[in-house]
């Protein structure tokens, strides 16, 4: 028996959804294979990438007694790697020897009851409490802390803070009983890293505190990992440099607790690494402003000026 056929044709719908998706594909291999350049849009996304970060670890400091971190890694001076950090539960342990140095320092002889005393290089702040016939006293103060060979430690005023020795009262051993102590570490990263748009990066030379009266503060240029953190309340304890040292490295600047403002200047990659552009002068960056007392973020746009004032322009 004879079987006749008839050759089928594409109709016209079908073929404009066809040609639909070969645009489609083309056009994400032609964009995918195209360098940004940083434009506009770029340097948005980056900016609400950034303040989304801010934000998220704001929200999971809240009821953590060690609270959250956000860590920028860098290496110089622009910074495009971001990521949560967590921070660990505080070191524990008991006082064996506490020395005066001078009227803002004192070297102690730790003991940990929680952790393995090689932890404590990892500190970077300590407070005290008195243990007496059971019944553990209210914690001091936060002081600033360094211990680079376990057990012993420098302990001195955060004289950035406000800290001097009319309004501190140092810890005392008691005359019946222990001085216990907690310190608080540097945070890690946690989870997967985020990446910034393509051609965007903040830049940290004209990020840093409003605070230009604290040294080492005004700007993030060259000082290794920057790392903001957020205590239990929401507000910003700490404003931390060098955070993710390389081995054999040894944390030089203290962590400060800022009063005022935390300024980071999201803008083209590009611009950052030419050094005859003044990035300040650009209309397409964008201001990533952290408020401390209340761990608020807000976003704004760049007033372009000619100087290179980052202080005067914020």
């Amino acid at each position: 028996m004879n079987r006749s056929s008839r050759q089928r044709g594409f109709t016209l719908s079908e073929l404009l959804v066809v040609t639909a998706i070969i645009a489609t594909l083309m056009g994400l291999v032609v964009a995918g294979g195209r360098p940004s350049r940083g434009t506009a849009g770029d340097i948005r996304r980056g900016a609400q990438q950034l303040a989304s970060m801010l934000l998220a670890s704001q929200s999971k400091s809240l009821g953590s007694p060690t609270g959250a971190a956000v860590i920028i890694d860098s290496d110089g001076t622009p910074g495009q790697v971001i990521s949560h950090a967590r921070r660990y539960p505080f070191i524990e342990g008991r006082v064996g020897a506490l020395t005066v140095v001078s009227a803002t320092t004192r070297t102690v002889s730790l003991s940990t009851d929680n952790e393995d005393i090689s932890t404590l290089i990892h500190g970077f702040r300590i407070r005290f409490m008195e243990q007496t016939a059971g019944a553990e006293g209210p914690p001091s103060d936060w002081f600033s802390f360094q211990c680079t060979t376990p057990p012993n430690a420098v302990v001195r005023l955060r004289t950035e803070n406000g800290q001097s020795p009319q309004n501190v009262v140092w810890p005392m051993p008691p005359a019946s009983g222990e001085l216990h102590f907690q310190v608080a570490r540097y945070p890690i990263p946690t989870g997967l890293s985020e990446t910034l748009p393509k051609g965007v990066a903040i830049d940290l030379r004209y990020s840093g505190s409003l605070d230009s009266t604290v040294a080492n503060w005004g700007s993030l240029a060259n000082r290794g990992a920057i790392a903001v953190g957020f205590d239990q309340v929401g507000s910003v304890d700490a404003l931390m440099q060098n955070v993710l040292p390389s081995a054999g490295t040894l944390r030089t600047v203290q962590p400060m607790s800022p009063y005022e403002e935390i300024y980071f200047l999201v803008t083209s990659l590009k611009d950052i690494l030419d050094p005859t552009v003044n990035a300040l002068a650009s209309d397409k960056a964008i201001w990533v402003v952290v408020h401390p007392k209340s761990g608020r973020v807000t976003v704004s746009a760049n007033v372009p000026q000619q100087a290179d004032d980052a202080a005067a322009l914020r």
